[in-house]
């Protein structure tokens, strides 16, 4: 199947912008990869729960993501550049017609990435593109065995906004620990299996960025 020329423009500015930067050394890189090229997309709707010192809490509804995943043993090195860019055209091929219904589709917001860490230490990565409204009732199946759609559950999360380039896991690592530690203040607990890194922004927009991790609230159903 031939790439229209919107996803083939998409496609060829991550493919310079990779060439031009330093090599992706990182599972949260993903993100630098899959937002750009993209203009303004349909954000995943919450609903606003509680405020606090430097937090909120929201309601993330169930809806369907669709997702590629790596599993990491605790003795793995971070994900590389080469892994992280096949996930990138996996999901992009998906988005431009390598379902099960040859069809293009649009791409929601946020880009997401689903860390489920076990008790040894190892890790999922699932890195996810929210699939906007109009196909959440039936999206179709993608061809890719590597690729999937993910129903998550409907989940009460804690969160605070951050800006700048989110590009690195320690970024995000340090974000989600100092986001506990303004939880822990309060008395709030939360999961330790299981955090949401999430990117709302292309690249091309410097200012008033918007990243979030997402801490979930422990009683919430095992996602």
């Amino acid at each position: 199947m031939m790439m229209s020329t919107k996803m083939m423009t998409m496609v060829m500015v991550v493919m310079v912008v990779a060439i031009l930067q330093p090599p992706l050394t990182s599972a949260a890189n993903i993100f630098t990869a899959f937002t750009r090229g993209f203009e303004r997309q349909e954000e995943i709707q919450t609903l606003a729960l509680n405020k606090g010192r430097g937090w909120e809490s929201r309601e993330v509804p169930s809806k369907v993501w669709v997702c590629t995943g790596q599993q990491r043993s605790a003795s793995d090195g971070q994900i590389t550049s080469a892994e992280q860019m096949r996930a990138f055209l996996r999901l992009f091929a998906y988005l431009n017609g390598r379902n099960s219904k040859d069809q293009e589709l649009p791409m929601g917001k946020p880009v997401s990435i689903e860390v489920k860490t076990a008790a040894d230490g190892s890790r999922e990565l699932n890195a996810c593109f929210f699939l906007p409204e109009r196909i959440q009732a039936d999206p179709p199946t993608p061809t890719d065995p590597l690729v999937f759609l993910s129903q998550r559950p409907t989940l009460t999360i804690f969160t605070r906004k951050f800006g700048g380039f989110a590009s690195d896991e320690e970024t995000w690592m340090t974000e989600a620990q100092g986001l506990k530690g303004v939880l822990t203040a309060e008395g709030i607990d939360t999961r330790g299996d299981l955090q949401y890194w999430n990117a709302y922004d292309p690249p091309h927009k410097f200012w008033s960025r918007r990243n979030e991790v997402w801490l979930v609230k422990p009683d919430e159903e095992q996602a």
